[in-house]
């Protein structure tokens, strides 16, 4: 799989976006994704798939460190306690102690994030590196 790489970070070119998808036929088409070479997952905790998507990874046994797994949190969940809780909560769904790349879903230039520019990491996204 090709990469695209930026600012010391290695992104697979091609990744499977899961919106809308549900339950076993989410499962299966990350299955045949990764099967088939994808290395990056695209979700979000509002889509109600990382279960199943966690369910695929696991069943895949493609190493992790060869995945890229983004997911997102709910604009509603960025006070501090929240982002950990939803952090939390997509680690257990997914299966994984980190993802790749978090993002805050529908971000809006009036919200008022709980960090600032100084204390952004280059981590993979963990607990605690929520904060």
């Amino acid at each position: 799989m090709e990469h695209l790489k930026t600012q010391g970070i290695a992104l697979p070119r091609l990744g499977l976006g899961t919106f809308r998808m549900q339950g076993d036929a989410c499962r299966a088409a990350v299955e045949s994704a990764l099967g088939l070479g994808y290395r990056h997952i695209d979700t979000a905790e509002m889509y109600g798939n990382e279960e199943a998507i966690g369910a695929a990874i696991a069943a895949s046994r493609v190493p992790r460190g060869d995945l890229h797994v983004t997911t997102k949190v709910w604009h509603e969940n960025l006070a501090p306690e929240a982002i950990r809780r939803a952090c939390d909560a997509s680690l257990k769904k997914l299966r994984l102690n980190h993802v790749d790349l978090y993002l805050v879903h529908w971000p809006s230039r009036s919200m008022k994030l709980p960090w600032s520019r100084r204390s952004r990491r280059r981590s993979p996204a963990t607990r605690s590196n929520i904060m």
